[in-house]
């Protein structure tokens, strides 16, 4: 009596098993990737969805729409009389346009609040949606409140007992047991003979005999009886490059163990390369290996090689280096035969570096865990269970508390003493207190008098001391001169003693020669030097008309007052001097006349007459003779 066990039917075929395992995490990684850059378009306004924004996702179809604007096509399409449909799959919706809530995948949450952490729209708790309500699976999603659809159950079945009492399954060639399946990759259903069927594929040859008794089965271990033999007379109606028909040939196979029947003709079958197709004759087996010589490039594609065909599957490497950066933009790829080097490659792929970032976090306690990277590190993930309090301590903030999180805001004046002794005019905070504001009175640097209203932390920096602006007035070391700085700190000379120096100002002594001030340099320990006076001085002739400028000239040396000198002021002036009536002896420039010309001598002459004549207008015309 043969023993069956009952097992139901999984929601997938075996062959969109594999690409409903690896398509639906794919599809979730998809949705929360757009929900975290805002690439969401809801298909009722063609807006993109905002991260913060209420939403609504169809159950069916996992489309995300703006929550206001499901509202408007519920209402729209209720309002005729008949149940509205999601616009995206077209599913119908049982819940009215007023029951329409904003709530989290899961829909544990309404409302959920917007945390940087987590998928947008996400409440963060376990999913714990039902995987397939049509199967008898027990379990629960456990990931965490996603979008899309919840991945297969990848849990092992709950311990059943075997109506035939056996307590472990076959696969369907009984080359293996297990004594416990996956409960998502049950592949059959309906009754199953546990004695001479199985429920699972073990992914080895079947190896069953076939029908014909002498060839066995070479398909991956499957449910259900095996096929024919693919050497048959009746399968195999042509010769082995298909190019011939059996019937044609002379020779007849009449079993599966007869040779293939071979023709003439060039076999013509596409090698493995997919490129050639074999030049050998007609033959039975597979095709030998593709001999055509073809040019191969290396991994990075700055070297060739002529190889032939078949061994182009296997990659040589060149020893260029590759240098170029990774996509932190700080190191270089220093691998030889990058196949990232290339251009085009690098723009898809990117070099990851893999070393450590290692950078000090916001926080400035953490190192960033993650691999090198461009931009900003992220928030430190280190939670903190202590109470973050402000300096003085009377404000806090209970824990947990992340990382690297600022400290309350007090309003509390500061409680540290001030060394002048002014009340803090300042809120509550951490490291060294500004500068005390408090205005006091001070006197200036020069000593001239008190300021008012100085702030009190001048009197603590050098560099910041108040001046008055004066001049500093003080008698300098030289004993004749004031200082005529601005107001500045003492001393007003920088040399040292009590003996009078020079205090770098001009004399402006008068000198006893012209009475014009001494040019030269304070000299406190001698009389001016006895030099000429340069000092600009105005000489006119007798009657006043011709006027210049010329040196005082008083001053230096007296003697030696020649005809020569005479000469030379006069090419100096082009003017010429009075006589001098001192014989040897030198008269200062700024103290000679100049002669009067011949036009000196019309003008007195016309005053002469004018004056004898009383008013009337004398005119002598243009004769200058009259």
């Amino acid at each position: 009596m043969s023993s069956y066990l009952q097992i139901q039917e999984s929601p997938q075929g075996s062959n969109s098993l594999n690409n409903t395992t690896v398509g639906l995490p794919q599809l979730v990684e998809e949705i929360q990737d757009k929900l975290i850059k805002g690439t969401v378009e809801c298909m009722i306004c063609y807006d993109m969805v905002k991260r913060s924004a209420p939403i609504w996702s169809c159950s069916c179809c996992f489309s995300i729409f703006h929550l206001h604007c499901i509202k408007k096509w519920a209402g729209a399409l209720s309002s005729e009389g008949c149940n509205w449909g999601c616009p995206g799959c077209r599913s119908e919706q049982l819940m009215s346009s007023k029951d329409i809530r904003y709530v989290c995948f899961c829909g544990k949450r309404p409302d959920p609040p917007w945390d940087p952490y987590l998928t947008p729209h996400s409440c963060g708790e376990p999913c714990e949606k039902e995987i397939d309500s049509r199967s008898s699976c027990p379990h629960r999603c456990v990931l965490q409140c996603h979008p899309g659809p919840c991945p297969p159950c990848k849990a092992f079945a709950p311990p059943r007992i075997c109506p035939c009492g056996k307590s472990d399954a076959s696969c369907f060639c009984n080359k293996n047991t297990e004594t416990a399946v996956v409960c998502g990759e049950v592949m059959v259903k309906g009754e199953v003979n546990v004695e001479e069927d199985g429920v699972f594929s073990c992914s080895l040859p079947c190896g069953k005999p076939l029908a014909c008794g002498n060839h066995v089965c070479n398909e991956t271990c499957h449910p259900g009886v095996c096929g024919e033999c693919d050497l048959l007379p009746a399968k195999l109606t042509s010769c082995s490059c298909g190019k011939t028909s059996s019937l044609s040939l002379h020779e007849k196979r009449r079993s599966c163990l007869d040779p293939i029947l071979t023709c003439s003709q060039v076999c013509g079958k596409v090698l493995p390369c997919g490129l050639h197709g074999c030049k050998v004759t007609c033959h039975p087996g597979p095709c030998p290996p593709c001999q055509v010589m073809v040019t191969q490039k290396c991994r990075c594609g700055s070297t060739s090689r002529s190889v032939e065909c078949f061994m182009e599957i296997d990659t040589f490497t060149c020893d260029k280096p590759c240098g170029r950066k990774k996509n932190c933009g700080r190191h270089r790829c220093s691998d030889k035969c990058c196949p990232l080097s290339d251009s085009n490659n690098a723009a898809t792929h990117p070099h990851f570096c893999s070393k450590p970032c290692e950078k000090k976090l916001r926080c400035g306690q953490h190192d960033c865990g993650l691999l090198c990277h461009s931009g900003h590190c992220p928030p430190c993930p280190e939670i903190i269970f202590t109470d973050l309090t402000c300096a003085c301590g009377r404000s806090s903030i209970p824990p947990p508390l992340a990382c690297g999180m600022p400290p309350p805001s007090c309003q509390h004046p500061c409680s540290v003493p001030k060394p002048c002794g002014h009340v803090s005019s300042h809120s509550c905070h951490f490291g060294d207190c500004p500068p005390c504001l408090a205005p006091i009175p001070k006197e200036c640097i020069g000593g001239h008098g008190v300021l008012r209203n100085i702030p009190c932390f001048s009197k603590d920096i050098r560099s910041q001391d108040i001046t008055c602006n004066k001049p500093c007035g003080k008698t300098r070391k030289c004993g004749m001169h004031a200082c005529l700085r601005t107001c500045h700190p003492a001393p007003c000379d920088s040399t040292i003693g009590a003996v009078k120096a020079s205090c770098g100002q001009t004399c402006r002594a008068p000198r006893r020669d012209c009475r014009h001030t001494c040019t030269s340099l304070c000299h406190p320990e001698g009389t001016c030097p006895d030099v000429t006076c340069e000092f600009p001085v105005k000489i006119t002739c007798g009657c006043g008309r011709i006027t210049t400028t010329v040196p005082c000239d008083a001053g230096g040396n007296t003697s030696g007052y020649n005809a020569d000198y005479v000469l030379d002021v006069y090419a100096i002036l082009k003017l010429p001097l009075q006589r001098v009536e001192e014989k040897g002896k030198k008269i200062p420039l700024g103290q000679r006349k100049l002669m009067c010309d011949d036009e000196c001598v019309k003008i007195e002459r016309k005053k002469v007459l004018a004056d004898a004549f009383g008013e009337i207008k004398l005119n002598f015309g243009e004769n200058p003779d009259v």
